[in-house]
């Protein structure tokens, strides 16, 4: 049985995500406190104590949503269950490349430090928005895009969830008169979004030239589990290639529908902490192959059973 790995990313964390699974695992238990050594904050209150308000602040969901993703991918390998492949939705693809082998726990927590940081004043400065339109092709939507830009590139195609569902990102002037556009088409769905789930545009062009420096302090290895990139879904396992994606991947879009295609290859398909887009992608996809979340003991269990 092949098995792929799914971690999410931003818009799925949520007050209570890896309680039970803390509670339970003393492997769980260590990873929150070397990140909470690594970064200062204290994510025992952050993941289980605070609020909606201040778990969705783009540091605090980026690396709370890191280091669920991490410890359970440690924890499974502590169960002796190894993935075949591991893959992750937007910034989940950090989470994917520490399971991967790629680099140290620590380091994942420094990149995502610094790119948050350079990424929240970016946002300080700009009038932006981001907008998740369904019931329209991508193909469409990059035409109406180029139509809108004229010289300059104001709006882009951020994310490709699959063939008619896109995330739209750019100035929210031009972002709304998109919205106007299309709005009266037929069965078609608009649901307004927060910019932090990520520009993956020409916006993102000065958060790059700030935190490439520190893109070099990190050791980008060979990877021991191949990942799936969310620029193309192809399969990536050479570190310097990887590196090449990471900084690419911030600016250029997510095409998390290549990504689906690649994951027929694989019988089971684990998406670690529930997220419910992208299990409900997954499960729109894939109606007939195992997919499943786990977020507590008995999902471990029932987990390793299945596979045995």
């Amino acid at each position: 049985m092949k098995i792929a790995l799914v971690f999410p990313g931003y818009g799925s964390q949520h007050v209570g995500m890896g309680k039970e699974l803390y509670d339970e695992y003393r492997v769980v238990q260590e990873y929150f406190e070397e990140a909470s050594n690594c970064i200062d904050i204290n994510f025992v209150k952050l993941c289980f104590a605070s609020s909606d308000e201040e778990i969705s602040k783009l540091l605090h969901a980026y690396t709370s949503l890191f280091l669920i993703g991490s410890a359970v991918s440690a924890l499974l390998k502590e169960q002796g269950i190894v993935p075949d492949v591991v893959t992750g939705y937007n910034n989940g693809e950090t989470t994917a490349l520490f399971a991967s082998g790629c680099f140290s726990f620590p380091d994942g927590l420094y990149l995502l430090g610094k790119m948050c940081a350079f990424y929240q004043e970016a946002l300080e400065t700009m009038d932006v928005a981001a907008v998740r339109i369904a019931g329209i092709s991508g193909k469409r939507l990059e035409k109406e895009c180029r139509m809108l830009n004229d010289d300059v590139e104001k709006i882009s195609v951020a994310i490709y969830d699959d063939e008619h569902d896109s995330i739209v990102t750019g100035d929210s002037t031009t972002v709304q008169q998109l919205c106007n556009i299309v709005e009266n088409e037929p069965n078609i769905r608009i649901e307004y979004l927060v910019p932090e789930i990520g520009l993956h545009s020409a916006l993102m062009d000065t958060v790059i030239d700030q935190f490439k420096i520190y893109l070099e302090k990190v050791d980008f290895k060979d990877v021991m589990t191949p990942m799936l990139s969310g620029i193309d879904g192809k399969l990536v396992v050479h570190g310097a290639d990887i590196k090449d994606r990471y900084i690419r991947h911030i600016r250029e879009p997510l095409h998390f529908d290549r990504v689906l295609e690649a994951l027929d290859a694989y019988d089971m398909i684990i998406v670690v902490t529930p997220a419910q887009h992208v299990g409900a992608l997954l499960k729109q996809k894939y109606p007939k192959k195992i997919i499943k979340m786990i977020s507590k003991k008995s999902d471990i269990e029932l987990f390793k059973e299945t596979v045995q």
